[in-house]
């Protein structure tokens, strides 16, 4: 007992000195200056970093370790009114930090190019450059990352140009480098087989404008990155699809499904004044000589038509046997379906499993999209989506939805999440929305990542839109806000209203039995990078019975609150 109060009583003094170390203010005047530097800069607020208070311990989004800077977080935060009407990529504060390890402006205004002396002179121990979301543009510079220990870049969800710098892929030690919804041209940055010392997680640059051969320079990637996504864009060549770490969904690719039109991906390439690589096509069948064919007697002729008449009635028979057949199962096949259902969801709530790793474990249907699937390793616990979500804080709740808090998340891998945390109010509505997604998939539909049971809570993942809902997209707003949005143009609106019509003839027409949404609004029309209708809110959704039932369409419309 003696030694075992003594190891309690280390382990408390060990808490305490970490605690007091945490809790120094700053010692550094280098520091010091360089976070004034960046709080004008960047035009910050007093109600986040006040002036004549201690950055260390006073300033919201500031990390310190023994006295130093080793962390700023500005993702979130607004500019002053004078700041907002002209601003501008000036960092130039971070120089100063010479001990930082992170650096995250997501969401954070910051319009103009990447400063050219982020190829050299970056703090020496930063690991974390996060930049998602943030108005930049212009191209990125030749040797960005040479100098410092990068090994997280997230550019995500920028107006970035021209070529990616084939030396951004040899910085040593980067695990996760993240490129998707920009505007990069060019082939795709190749890189030396073996460049980089450890097996990286994520290399992400779909969304772009990426074009030519692009087989070698995948399979390079391959050996450099865990997970590549080169999807959304114009590559091409030939491509084995079954390489499950690979998607290249939405290019120009042969020999693989899910691409883009032909007709598409000529008219890009005449445009960038290169050449697209002929598809292979089959050759002709050798045509009969017109001396041989004249030769076909009148008799064999006549032969041939009656045969193929006597096939034509034998499949219209059958064909309407089948008809005939199907009518009189009909009746009974939507309560069967739905029993079958009802077996299914029983079995799955029964137990506590993490989020699946992709949407085949939700949607079994062989019509799931490439494009749809998320970049997720292995399953996810409830801590990690509390580490995702910032703890569910209000700083990631996107909204406070009928059927539960919706919650905007990034996994440690850099791919983006919605989490829709379910209280015990609302927990009977769960279950025929798994019913529906265990069955059925479709494009029009938003996928569903995983289903998450903790104690009395349930949470459901979904795909990010990155676009929101319709109802952010309708309404413009002022020009000269940082979330302002440009009006929808009526090619765009018509896009959207057929993409919610096909969404509703998929759950009247092709489900069996049919599905009745029971909360179609703006709110529900969400939104992917290109406009592609995803169709959410499906916690009210709810299988129109047999004609028989009583309860056909008792309750279209949910109850009111």
């Amino acid at each position: 007992m003696p030694q075992c109060r003594l190891l309690l009583a280390a382990v408390a003094l060990l808490g305490a000195v970490a605690a007091a170390v945490a809790q120094q203010p700053l010692a550094s005047p280098s520091d010091l200056a360089g976070l004034y530097s960046l709080r004008a800069s960047l035009g910050l607020r007093a109600r986040e970093w006040p002036a004549r208070a201690d950055p260390c311990t006073a300033w919201a989004g500031v990390m310190c370790r023994a006295g130093r800077v080793v962390g700023v977080s500005v993702a979130g935060f607004r500019r002053t009114r004078l700041a907002s009407r002209a601003p501008a990529f000036a960092v130039d504060g971070l120089r100063n930090l010479t001990a930082l390890e992170l650096f995250n402006a997501s969401g954070f205004p910051l319009p103009g190019e990447v400063p050219a002396w982020f190829s050299r002179d970056l703090p020496q121990p930063l690991a974390v450059l996060d930049l998602r979301y943030a108005a930049v543009n212009g191209t990125l510079p030749p040797d960005l990352g040479s100098s410092g220990n990068l090994t997280r870049l997230l550019l995500s969800g920028n107006s970035l140009s021209g070529q990616v710098p084939e030396t951004l892929l040899s910085v040593k030690g980067l695990r996760v480098l993240d490129l998707s919804t920009n505007n990069f041209t060019g082939e795709l940055p190749s890189v030396s087989v073996g460049a980089g010392d450890v097996a990286a997680s994520l290399f992400n640059i779909s969304g772009n404008s990426l074009y030519g051969v692009a087989t070698d320079a995948i399979g390079a990637l391959k050996t450099r990155f865990r997970l590549v996504d080169v999807s959304s864009n114009y590559l091409d060549g030939n491509w084995n699809g079954s390489d499950a770490t690979v998607d290249v969904s939405v290019n120009c690719f042969s020999g693989v499904s899910g691409q883009r039109r032909h007709v598409d991906c000529e008219d890009f390439y005449r445009r960038e004044g290169v050449r697209l690589v002929d598809i292979p096509v089959p050759a002709p069948l050798p045509q009969p000589s017109p001396e041989k064919s004249r030769g076909i007697s009148k008799n064999v002729l006549i032969g041939v038509l009656a045969a193929a008449a006597a096939l034509m009635v034998m499949f219209l028979v059958a064909l309407l046997f089948c008809l005939m057949r199907r009518r009189q199962r009909g009746g009974g096949r939507g309560a069967e379906t739905n029993e079958e259902g009802a077996r299914g969801m029983r079995r799955r709530d029964s137990s506590v499993n993490p989020v699946a790793s992709s949407p085949a474990a939700v949607s079994p249907r062989a019509d799931a999209t490439p494009k749809d699937a998320i970049t997720v390793f292995g399953e996810l616990t409830y801590e990690q989506l509390v580490h995702a979500t910032g703890g569910f804080g209000d700083d990631n709740l996107l909204k406070h939805g009928h059927s539960g808090d919706i919650y905007h998340g990034v996994l440690e891998n850099g791919a983006h999440v919605i989490v829709k945390k379910i209280g015990t109010k609302s927990i009977n509505k769960v279950s025929s929305e798994l019913d529906f997604y265990s069955r059925y998939s479709h494009e029009r539909i938003v996928p569903l990542l995983g289903h998450l049971a903790n104690n009395d809570e349930e949470f459901l993942s979904y795909k990010y839109m990155p676009k929101a809902d319709l109802t952010n997209a309708l309404h413009k707003k002022p020009v000269d806000t940082e979330d302002g949005l440009h009006s929808l143009d009526w090619i765009t609106r018509l896009k959207i209203a057929t993409g919610v019509a096909e969404a509703m003839c998929f759950l009247h027409d092709e489900c069996s039995p049919p599905f009745v949404h029971r909360d179609i609004q703006a709110s529900s029309v969400l939104l992917d990078d290109k406009f592609e209708v995803r169709l959410g809110s499906m916690s009210n959704i709810c299988a129109q019975q047999s004609a028989g039932s009583q309860n056909v369409f008792s309750r279209i419309l949910r109850s009111s609150k």
